[in-house]
C-alpha cells in the first residue's frame, strides 16, 4: 500500500451548508443549554435569517412531537392526503 488515499476518502460526502443545519437541530436537541452565538453565527454563513427561524422552529416542533407522543405510546395519525 503507498499511503495514498482515494479521492472519495478525503472528499466530504455533503457541503459545509449540508453539515451545518443538522449539526445545529442536533445540538438544539441534546444539548440546549449548549448553544452559543457561535452556533448561530456558522448558520448564518449558509442561511439567511428567515431560514434559520424555520430551522429552529422545526427542530422544536419535532421535539415537542417526540416528547409528548413517546412517553404516553402514542402514534401520530396522517390525514390521508387527496390528490
Amino acid at each position: 500500500m503507498t499511503g495514498k488515499r482515494s479521492s472519495r476518502a478525503t472528499t466530504p460526502r455533503f457541503s459545509a451548508k449540508e453539515q451545518a443545519a443538522p449539526a445545529y437541530a442536533e445540538k438544539l436537541t441534546r444539548a440546549l443549554g449548549e448553544i452559543i452565538d457561535a452556533d448561530v453565527a456558522a448558520l448564518k454563513k449558509h442561511f439567511p435569517e428567515a431560514e434559520i427561524v424555520d430551522l429552529h422552529l422545526l427542530v422544536g416542533l419535532a421535539n415537542l412531537t417526540n416528547r409528548f407522543t413517546d412517553p404516553l405510546g402514542l402514534e401520530l395519525e396522517f390525514p390521508e392526503e387527496k390528490i
